[in-house]
C-alpha cells in the first residue's frame, strides 16, 4: 500500500493543488506563472475580451504570419495555462472576478500600481473576499517609491540596476544585452516568493501581500560586483577582449572556440597534464593574482594546444581532469546534446494553429514530481468551462455575458 501511495505521488506535480488566477502579460508575470502551471497547478489566465495578452500580439510569429495564436514568445510564456476573457473594467466583469477569486490560492499580476488600484484590486480589497490568498504583484520599479508609476521596457530595466555598465566594448558605448534577463529573473523571482508565501500558509494559514520590483531583480543578478565595490571601492570596467581573471573566456581552437576556466582554483595544477606542458605546473602560476600577472605567458602556452584541438575534445579532457572546461555551441548542437536528451529537456508540444514544435521543458526537476508538458491556450478557450462549470453560471447567462462584452 505504501508503494502505491509512493507511485500516486509521483505521478502528481509538485502543485497540484494549487489554483492560480494569472492576471499578468508580455514576460516577467506570464514566465511566473508558466512554471507554476509547469509544476502543476492549476492556472487561469485572464485575458481582455478580443485581444488577450499584449503578447500575442507581438512577434516573432510562426511561418511569419501575424495572429493572435501565432506568436512564438507568448506559445512559450503560457504553456500549460486555461484562457479566458474577461472585461475588468466594467462593474459586472469585476464581480466575476470576484467570485473567480473566492476558491483561488494566488493571484499573480503585472499592472502598473496606479492602474491596479484604479481597478479596485488592492490587497485590502482582495484580502477581504479571500483572506487566505496570496497575491503577487510584479511591476517595473515595486509598488512604493518615487518611481513607481513609472514606465520602463527591458532596456531601461537593464540600464538602470546596472547590468548595462558592464555589457559591451571597452571603447565603445555600453549596450544591452539580447534576452530579456531582467523580466525573466523577476519571473523566477516571483515565482519562488510565491511558493514561500504558500509554504508559510501552510503552516499559518495566513495570506499576504509579495511586491516585486524588476528593478530590484535586476539589480540582484549583479550582486558579486556590487559586493566588490562596498568592500573594496573597485569599480568594474567593460574589457572588450579579455576577462579580468585569467585564464576565464572563450578562445579560438582548431574548429570554433573553447572556454578555458581557471577553476577550481585548487585544481589549477591539474592543468598542466591536460595542456601538456608542465610549466603550468610551476608555483608562480598557482594563485589567481599570479595568473593574472602573467597572463601572455599564459595564453602564450595555451595558443598552440588549442589550435590542434577540437572544441568538444578540450572540454572532455577538461572534466575529466575535474576542470571547468566548456565550449561554444552552435544550436543544432544543443538540440542534439546528449545531456539535454537524457534529462528530456525538449519535448514535444501540439498546438491546433501551429502544428507540433519542439519546447524547451523544465528548468529544474524535482526529484518525485514531473514536469507538465501542455500547450499554451487560444484565446478564452476555456471560457464556457470555467464560467458555466467552475462558477455555475447558466448557459443563457454566459450568453448574455458574452453579447454585452463583459466576456
Amino acid at each position: 500500500m505504501q508503494d502505491e501511495n509512493l507511485k500516486q505521488t509521483m505521478n502528481e506535480s509538485a502543485l497540484t493543488q494549487v489554483k492560480v488566477i494569472d492576471l499578468t502579460q508580455f514576460i516577467a508575470g506570464p514566465y511566473c506563472t508558466k512554471l507554476m502551471s509547469g509544476f502543476g497547478a492549476e492556472v487561469i489566465k485572464v485575458e481582455r475580451p478580443d485581444t488577450g495578452d499584449g503578447m500575442r500580439s507581438r512577434g516573432p510569429f510562426y511561418a511569419n504570419e501575424q495572429g493572435l495564436e501565432r506568436s512564438i514568445p507568448f506559445l512559450y510564456l503560457n504553456t500549460g495555462k486555461k484562457s479566458i476573457t474577461l472585461n475588468l473594467k466594467t462593474s459586472a466583469g469585476l464581480a466575476i472576478f470576484k467570485r473567480l477569486l473566492k476558491d483561488a490560492d494566488v493571484l499573480i499580476e503585472n499592472f502598473p500600481p496606479k492602474v491596479r488600484l484604479n481597478l479596485g484590486l488592492a490587497y485590502e480589497i482582495i484580502k477581504q473576499w479571500n483572506p487566505k490568498i496570496i497575491m503577487t504583484s510584479i511591476s517595473n520599479f515595486g509598488q512604493t517609491g518615487p518611481y513607481k508609476d513609472y514606465k520602463a521596457e527591458e532596456i531601461v530595466e537593464y540600464a538602470m540596476s546596472g547590468l548595462m555598465f558592464l555589457t559591451g566594448d571597452a571603447d565603445r558605448a555600453p549596450l544591452a544585452a539580447g534576452p530579456a534577463i531582467t523580466q525573466y529573473a523577476a519571473g523566477q523571482t516571483a515565482y519562488a516568493a510565491t511558493l514561500m508565501a504558500l509554504y508559510k500558509r501552510e503552516l499559518t494559514g495566513q495570506g499576504q501581500f509579495i511586491d516585486v520590483s524588476i528593478q530590484e531583480c535586476a539589480l540582484d543578478l549583479r550582486q558579486l560586483t556590487i559586493m566588490d565595490y562596498l568592500a573594496t571601492g573597485a569599480i568594474p570596467k567593460r574589457n572588450s577582449d579579455r576577462h579580468p581573471l585569467c585564464p576565464w573566456q572563450a578562445y579560438p581552437c582548431r574548429d570554433g572556440y573553447a572556454v578555458i576556466v581557471g577553476a577550481p582554483v585548487r585544481h589549477w595544477p591539474r592543468i598542466a597534464a591536460v595542456v601538456g606542458n608542465p610549466e603550468l605546473a610551476d608555483r608562480k602560476y598557482r594563485r589567481m593574482k599570479d595568473r593574472i600577472r602573467r597572463r601572455y605567458r599564459i595564453e602564450a602556452i595555451l595558443k598552440p594546444w588549442l589550435d590542434m584541438h577540437a572544441r568538444q575534445d578540450i572540454y572532455h579532457a577538461g572534466h575529466s581532469k575535474g576542470l571547468a572546461f566548456g565550449y561554444v555551441a552552435s544550436l543544432k548542437e544543443v538540440l542534439v546534446s546528449p545531456q539535454l536528451q537524457a534529462r528530456q529537456y525538449f519535448t514535444q508540444v501540439e498546438h491546433p494553429v501551429v502544428g507540433k514544435h519542439m519546447y524547451c521543458g523544465a528548468p529544474f526537476r524535482p526529484s518525485q514530481t514531473p514536469w507538465q508538458s501542455r500547450r499554451a491556450p487560444l484565446l478564452g478557450e476555456h471560457n464556457e468551462s470555467v464560467y458555466c462549470g467552475d462558477l455555475g453560471y447558466s448557459k443563457d447567462e454566459f450568453i448574455s455575458m458574452a453579447e454585452r462584452g463583459i466576456i
